[in-house]
Protein backbone atom coordinates (compact mmCIF):
# COMPACT_ATOMS: atom_id res chain seq x y z
CA UNK A 1 0.00 0.00 0.00
CA UNK A 2 1.84 3.33 -1.28
CA UNK A 3 2.01 5.96 1.90
CA UNK A 4 2.10 8.77 -0.68
CA UNK A 5 -0.70 10.11 -2.33
CA UNK A 6 -1.22 9.81 -6.21
CA UNK A 7 -0.70 13.64 -7.79
CA UNK A 8 -3.94 14.94 -9.41
CA UNK A 9 -2.50 14.99 -12.63
CA UNK A 10 -1.63 11.23 -12.99
CA UNK A 11 -5.18 10.58 -11.35
CA UNK A 12 -7.05 12.73 -14.02
CA UNK A 13 -4.08 10.93 -17.04
CA UNK A 14 -5.80 7.93 -15.80
CA UNK A 15 -9.41 8.91 -15.68
CA UNK A 16 -9.34 9.75 -19.03
CA UNK A 17 -7.17 6.96 -20.43
CA UNK A 18 -10.35 5.35 -18.71
CA UNK A 19 -12.97 6.90 -20.52
CA UNK A 20 -11.03 7.17 -23.98
CA UNK A 21 -9.35 3.52 -24.02
CA UNK A 22 -6.76 5.90 -25.75
CA UNK A 23 -2.96 7.70 -24.63
CA UNK A 24 -3.48 9.54 -27.96
CA UNK A 25 -7.16 10.49 -27.13
CA UNK A 26 -6.90 11.17 -23.38
CA UNK A 27 -3.81 13.59 -24.20
CA UNK A 28 -5.88 15.40 -26.52
CA UNK A 29 -8.02 16.51 -23.95
CA UNK A 30 -5.89 17.65 -21.38
CA UNK A 31 -3.55 19.23 -23.95
CA UNK A 32 -0.65 17.44 -23.12
CA UNK A 33 1.92 14.35 -24.88
CA UNK A 34 0.73 11.16 -25.50
CA UNK A 35 4.06 10.22 -24.46
CA UNK A 36 3.48 11.76 -21.07
CA UNK A 37 0.25 10.85 -20.22
CA UNK A 38 1.52 7.14 -20.69
CA UNK A 39 4.21 8.14 -18.34
CA UNK A 40 1.76 9.19 -15.55
CA UNK A 41 -0.51 6.22 -16.21
CA UNK A 42 2.85 3.94 -15.53
CA UNK A 43 3.92 6.24 -13.05
CA UNK A 44 0.30 5.65 -11.24
CA UNK A 45 0.36 1.94 -11.47
CA UNK A 46 4.23 1.57 -10.11
CA UNK A 47 2.96 3.49 -7.19
CA UNK A 48 -0.03 1.22 -6.72
CA UNK A 49 1.57 -1.64 -7.53
CA UNK A 50 -0.74 -2.92 -9.65
CA UNK A 51 -1.73 -3.09 -13.22
CA UNK A 52 -4.73 -0.34 -14.30
CA UNK A 53 -4.79 -1.27 -17.79
CA UNK A 54 -3.97 -4.22 -20.29
CA UNK A 55 -2.57 -3.10 -23.51
CA UNK A 56 -4.72 -4.35 -26.10
CA UNK A 57 -4.10 -4.13 -30.44
CA UNK A 58 -5.65 -1.60 -30.61
CA UNK A 59 -6.44 0.28 -27.69
CA UNK A 60 -6.37 -0.48 -24.05
CA UNK A 61 -8.85 -2.43 -21.58
CA UNK A 62 -9.35 -1.42 -17.88
CA UNK A 63 -8.38 -4.71 -15.53
CA UNK A 64 -10.51 -5.40 -12.86
CA UNK A 65 -8.99 -3.47 -10.28
CA UNK A 66 -8.78 -0.86 -12.40
CA UNK A 67 -12.40 -0.65 -12.99
CA UNK A 68 -12.74 -0.41 -8.90
CA UNK A 69 -10.14 2.27 -8.54
CA UNK A 70 -11.61 4.60 -11.54
CA UNK A 71 -15.25 4.75 -9.58
CA UNK A 72 -13.18 6.07 -6.47
CA UNK A 73 -11.01 8.36 -8.93
CA UNK A 74 -13.75 10.30 -10.89
CA UNK A 75 -15.58 10.84 -6.96
CA UNK A 76 -11.79 12.18 -6.33
CA UNK A 77 -11.98 14.12 -9.08
CA UNK A 78 -15.71 15.19 -8.98
CA UNK A 79 -15.06 16.05 -5.39
CA UNK A 80 -12.22 18.64 -5.79
CA UNK A 81 -14.14 20.02 -8.88
CA UNK A 82 -16.75 21.01 -6.58
CA UNK A 83 -15.20 21.87 -3.48
CA UNK A 84 -12.90 24.55 -5.78
CA UNK A 85 -16.07 25.56 -7.18
CA UNK A 86 -17.78 26.15 -3.54
CA UNK A 87 -15.08 28.99 -2.74
CA UNK A 88 -14.54 30.81 -5.78
CA UNK A 89 -16.50 33.58 -6.30
CA UNK A 90 -18.88 32.38 -9.49
CA UNK A 91 -19.22 35.63 -10.80
CA UNK A 92 -15.44 35.64 -11.96
CA UNK A 93 -15.67 32.33 -13.91
CA UNK A 94 -16.87 31.29 -17.47
CA UNK A 95 -19.59 29.47 -18.25
CA UNK A 96 -18.83 26.46 -19.66
CA UNK A 97 -21.25 25.42 -22.42
CA UNK A 98 -21.50 21.71 -23.73
CA UNK A 99 -23.91 22.21 -26.81
CA UNK A 100 -24.37 19.78 -30.14
CA UNK A 101 -22.50 20.97 -32.98
CA UNK A 102 -26.04 21.34 -34.83
CA UNK A 103 -27.11 23.89 -32.67
CA UNK A 104 -23.87 25.54 -31.36
CA UNK A 105 -23.32 26.38 -35.56
CA UNK A 106 -26.99 26.69 -36.27
CA UNK A 107 -28.47 28.99 -33.46
CA UNK A 108 -26.19 29.40 -30.49
CA UNK A 109 -22.99 31.01 -32.28
CA UNK A 110 -24.89 33.45 -34.27
CA UNK A 111 -26.86 34.65 -31.50
CA UNK A 112 -24.29 35.04 -28.33
CA UNK A 113 -23.51 38.54 -29.11
CA UNK A 114 -26.92 39.41 -27.33
CA UNK A 115 -26.54 37.33 -24.14
CA UNK A 116 -22.76 39.02 -23.72
CA UNK A 117 -25.01 42.24 -24.69
CA UNK A 118 -27.68 41.76 -21.85
CA UNK A 119 -25.22 40.01 -19.17
CA UNK A 120 -21.71 42.68 -19.53
CA UNK A 121 -18.66 40.84 -18.00
CA UNK A 122 -20.59 37.22 -18.67
CA UNK A 123 -18.08 34.72 -20.29
CA UNK A 124 -18.88 31.50 -21.75
CA UNK A 125 -16.99 28.75 -22.87
CA UNK A 126 -18.53 26.23 -25.65
CA UNK A 127 -17.82 23.15 -26.46
CA UNK A 128 -19.27 22.11 -29.79
CA UNK A 129 -19.87 18.29 -29.70
CA UNK A 130 -21.69 15.62 -31.36
CA UNK A 131 -22.40 13.29 -28.11
CA UNK A 132 -23.86 13.91 -24.72
CA UNK A 133 -21.25 15.54 -22.11
CA UNK A 134 -20.54 13.16 -18.79
CA UNK A 135 -21.37 15.74 -16.03
CA UNK A 136 -19.53 13.31 -13.14
CA UNK A 137 -16.52 14.06 -15.51
CA UNK A 138 -16.50 16.66 -18.01
CA UNK A 139 -15.75 20.38 -16.52
CA UNK A 140 -19.21 21.99 -17.91
CA UNK A 141 -21.80 23.53 -16.14
CA UNK A 142 -24.31 23.81 -18.66
CA UNK A 143 -25.23 21.17 -21.54
CA UNK A 144 -27.84 21.31 -24.75
CA UNK A 145 -29.48 18.10 -25.13
CA UNK A 146 -31.28 16.75 -28.00
CA UNK A 147 -34.22 14.52 -27.09
CA UNK A 148 -37.24 13.91 -24.68
CA UNK A 149 -35.36 13.98 -21.46
CA UNK A 150 -35.02 12.99 -18.38
CA UNK A 151 -31.75 12.31 -17.99
CA UNK A 152 -30.96 10.17 -14.57
CA UNK A 153 -29.73 12.71 -12.00
CA UNK A 154 -29.91 15.93 -13.69
CA UNK A 155 -32.07 18.47 -14.24
CA UNK A 156 -33.56 18.91 -17.46
CA UNK A 157 -35.54 21.56 -19.13
CA UNK A 158 -37.06 22.12 -22.90
CA UNK A 159 -36.28 25.17 -23.62
CA UNK A 160 -38.00 25.85 -27.03
CA UNK A 161 -41.49 24.28 -28.50
CA UNK A 162 -39.85 22.43 -32.18
CA UNK A 163 -41.74 22.25 -35.04
CA UNK A 164 -40.34 20.80 -38.56
CA UNK A 165 -40.89 20.77 -42.13
CA UNK A 166 -39.89 20.18 -45.57
CA UNK A 167 -37.40 22.34 -47.21
CA UNK A 168 -35.78 22.35 -50.51
CA UNK A 169 -34.11 24.21 -53.17
CA UNK A 170 -36.20 26.41 -54.77
CA UNK A 171 -35.23 24.74 -57.93
CA UNK A 172 -37.40 21.65 -56.77
CA UNK A 173 -40.82 24.01 -57.09
CA UNK A 174 -40.28 23.20 -60.79
CA UNK A 175 -38.86 21.15 -63.11
CA UNK A 176 -39.55 17.40 -64.14
CA UNK A 177 -41.27 16.35 -60.95
CA UNK A 178 -42.38 20.08 -59.84
CA UNK A 179 -43.14 19.89 -56.26
CA UNK A 180 -46.08 21.30 -55.42
CA UNK A 181 -48.22 19.40 -52.80
CA UNK A 182 -46.66 16.59 -50.46
CA UNK A 183 -48.25 13.70 -52.71
CA UNK A 184 -45.22 15.16 -54.86
CA UNK A 185 -42.55 13.80 -52.03
CA UNK A 186 -43.09 10.90 -53.50
CA UNK A 187 -41.07 11.49 -56.52
CA UNK A 188 -38.19 13.61 -54.36
CA UNK A 189 -35.34 12.39 -52.69
CA UNK A 190 -35.61 12.20 -49.23
CA UNK A 191 -32.91 13.76 -46.92
CA UNK A 192 -32.36 11.91 -43.68
CA UNK A 193 -30.27 12.97 -40.22
CA UNK A 194 -29.24 10.22 -38.48
CA UNK A 195 -29.80 11.93 -35.20
CA UNK A 196 -34.00 12.16 -35.96
CA UNK A 197 -34.21 8.70 -38.33
CA UNK A 198 -37.67 8.83 -37.44
CA UNK A 199 -38.74 12.27 -38.44
CA UNK A 200 -40.17 11.70 -41.92
CA UNK A 201 -42.17 8.82 -40.77
CA UNK A 202 -43.23 11.22 -37.99
CA UNK A 203 -43.89 13.69 -40.31
CA UNK A 204 -45.97 11.99 -43.28
CA UNK A 205 -47.92 10.02 -40.18
CA UNK A 206 -48.93 13.42 -38.60
CA UNK A 207 -49.99 15.03 -42.05
CA UNK A 208 -52.16 12.07 -42.92
CA UNK A 209 -50.13 10.17 -45.59
CA UNK A 210 -48.58 7.43 -43.47
CA UNK A 211 -47.96 5.14 -46.51
CA UNK A 212 -45.68 7.74 -48.37
CA UNK A 213 -42.57 7.00 -49.40
CA UNK A 214 -39.69 8.68 -51.43
CA UNK A 215 -38.05 7.15 -54.75
CA UNK A 216 -34.60 7.24 -52.81
CA UNK A 217 -33.19 8.45 -49.73
CA UNK A 218 -30.07 10.07 -48.68
CA UNK A 219 -28.27 9.72 -44.98
CA UNK A 220 -26.15 12.12 -43.59
CA UNK A 221 -24.81 12.30 -39.78
CA UNK A 222 -24.47 16.24 -39.84
CA UNK A 223 -27.29 18.88 -40.02
CA UNK A 224 -25.17 21.66 -41.48
CA UNK A 225 -24.37 18.81 -44.45
CA UNK A 226 -27.46 18.04 -44.84
CA UNK A 227 -29.17 21.49 -45.24
CA UNK A 228 -26.29 22.03 -48.02
CA UNK A 229 -27.51 18.77 -49.84
CA UNK A 230 -31.26 20.29 -49.99
CA UNK A 231 -29.28 23.66 -50.46
CA UNK A 232 -28.37 22.02 -53.90
CA UNK A 233 -30.97 20.21 -54.63
CA UNK A 234 -30.40 17.05 -53.65
CA UNK A 235 -33.79 16.52 -52.18
CA UNK A 236 -35.73 17.98 -49.74
CA UNK A 237 -34.69 17.48 -45.64
CA UNK A 238 -36.97 18.31 -42.57
CA UNK A 239 -35.67 21.13 -40.50
CA UNK A 240 -37.13 24.06 -38.53
CA UNK A 241 -36.89 27.77 -38.14
CA UNK A 242 -33.73 26.99 -35.51
CA UNK A 243 -31.69 25.23 -37.85
CA UNK A 244 -32.33 26.85 -41.51
CA UNK A 245 -33.95 30.06 -40.48
CA UNK A 246 -31.07 31.66 -42.59
CA UNK A 247 -31.24 29.93 -45.27
CA UNK A 248 -34.96 30.64 -45.79
CA UNK A 249 -34.86 34.24 -45.62
CA UNK A 250 -31.75 34.26 -47.86
CA UNK A 251 -33.98 32.47 -50.28
CA UNK A 252 -31.15 29.43 -50.47
CA UNK A 253 -34.03 27.11 -48.89
CA UNK A 254 -37.98 27.22 -49.17
CA UNK A 255 -41.09 25.65 -47.91
CA UNK A 256 -42.54 23.97 -50.41
CA UNK A 257 -45.99 23.86 -48.42
CA UNK A 258 -47.12 24.97 -45.15
CA UNK A 259 -47.42 21.89 -42.73
CA UNK A 260 -45.13 22.05 -39.87
CA UNK A 261 -45.34 19.28 -37.09
CA UNK A 262 -44.46 19.55 -33.94
CA UNK A 263 -41.69 17.26 -32.57
CA UNK A 264 -41.72 15.09 -29.72
CA UNK A 265 -38.18 15.98 -29.24
CA UNK A 266 -36.53 18.97 -28.65
CA UNK A 267 -33.48 21.28 -27.52
CA UNK A 268 -33.35 21.25 -23.18
CA UNK A 269 -31.16 22.79 -21.59
CA UNK A 270 -29.19 20.37 -18.64
CA UNK A 271 -27.74 20.74 -15.56
CA UNK A 272 -26.41 19.05 -12.02
CA UNK A 273 -29.67 20.11 -9.37
CA UNK A 274 -27.56 22.58 -7.81
CA UNK A 275 -26.81 24.34 -10.74
CA UNK A 276 -30.05 25.75 -10.59
CA UNK A 277 -28.76 27.92 -7.55
CA UNK A 278 -26.05 29.71 -9.67
CA UNK A 279 -27.15 32.80 -11.04
CA UNK A 280 -25.06 32.53 -14.39
CA UNK A 281 -27.05 29.00 -15.48
CA UNK A 282 -30.47 30.92 -14.70
CA UNK A 283 -29.54 33.58 -16.82
CA UNK A 284 -28.52 31.67 -19.31
CA UNK A 285 -31.67 29.77 -19.34
CA UNK A 286 -33.90 32.38 -18.82
CA UNK A 287 -31.85 34.26 -22.58
CA UNK A 288 -32.33 31.05 -24.30
CA UNK A 289 -36.29 30.38 -23.01
CA UNK A 290 -36.76 34.52 -24.29
CA UNK A 291 -34.61 34.19 -27.52
CA UNK A 292 -35.89 31.03 -28.56
CA UNK A 293 -39.75 32.11 -27.93
CA UNK A 294 -39.17 34.51 -30.85
CA UNK A 295 -38.46 32.00 -33.66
Amino acid sequence: MPESLPSTASLQAFAEVARTRSFKDAAARLHVSPSAVSRQVQSLEAELGVRLFVRRNPGLELTAVGSRYLTTVERILRDLRDAGQAISPTSSKPLRVSALESFTAKWLVPHLPSFEAEHPGARIEIEATLEYADFDRDPIDVAIRFGVGPWDGLHAEPIVDLHFFPVCSPALLEGEAPLREPADLAAQTWIHVSQVPNAWRDWARSIGLADLSPVRDLHFDHVGIALSAAETGQGVVLSSPLLCGPELQAERLCRPFDLPVRSAETYHLVCRPEGLEDDRIIAFRDWLVESLANL
